[in-house]
């Protein structure tokens, strides 16, 4: 069970990204572009409310207040929130605005990169929440800029 808990906890996030990865590869030219837009912008917002709250809110990791061994080894810095999740979550919110089933999934792996890593002791749901909740921000900005300043080009008509 202990290599199931550090698997999900440290790799499970690389899947996220190859299949996200795979979602662009598919997807059609004209959605290609905004959608790459979306990741970067949220990604930047994720980066930026990551720093601003950890700034403005410390919350030692389970290992440190609890003096136990972490599953997988990590630094004794700021817990809140959880980056690993807060990535999970921006990326699989910006996919839920293109391809909402398969968002459906990722939501789901979102959940067991968050839970993995309370289970490891290098978080705690606190810090778990946090991601989600800043997340879920960050995916919404990223794709509200995505729209506003690269809008899917329009398919030519033809002329009559």
């Amino acid at each position: 069970m202990d290599n199931l808990i550090i698997f999900s906890a440290k790799y499970l996030i690389f899947i996220l990204v190859l299949i996200i990865l795979l979602v662009w590869l598919k997807s059609p030219v004209k959605m290609r572009w905004q959608f790459a837009a979306a990741m970067v912008l949220a990604g930047i917002a994720a980066f930026a409310l990551s720093r601003i709250t950890g700034a403005l809110y410390y919350h030692p990791r389970p290992f440190m207040a609890q003096h136990i061994t972490p599953l997988i080894s990590h630094g004794s810095d700021n817990g809140f929130p959880s980056e690993h999740t807060l990535l999970a979550m921006t990326l699989s919110t910006v996919v839920y605005y293109y391809r909402r089933r398969l968002a459906a999934g990722l939501f789901g792996l979102t959940l067991l990169v968050g839970i993995s890593r309370v289970l490891a002791h290098v978080h705690s749901p606190i810090d778990i929440l946090g991601g989600l909740l800043l997340g879920a921000l960050a995916g919404w900005v990223g794709h509200w800029l995505a729209r506003k300043f690269f809008p899917q080009k329009k398919e030519l008509e033809p002329h009559t």
